[in-house]
């Protein structure tokens, strides 16, 4: 994959889904004003963001706590 999209910043859903609306919305305003050109890249980039971000992502988070079912000591 390009690049990879997991990063430690991005953990938190409300990140993730945040991105994805502002290339959504972006796509829009360049349908609203005419662009379809615009609109067909910004939109295949709210495309790619929506898979990468939300349906592939994994998250990074290496806490070293232990697991609340782990009975162990």
């Amino acid at each position: 994959m390009f690049g990879g999209f997991e990063h430690p910043w991005l953990d938190p859903l409300w990140r993730r889904v945040l991105i994805v609306l502002f290339c959504a919305g972006w796509t829009g305003l360049e349908f609203f004003n005419q662009d379809q050109t615009w609109g067909f890249i910004i939109g295949a980039i709210t495309a790619y963001a929506a898979w990468g971000y939300l349906v592939a992502y994994k998250v990074t988070n290496t806490d070293d706590t232990k697991d609340p079912d782990d009975h162990r000591k």
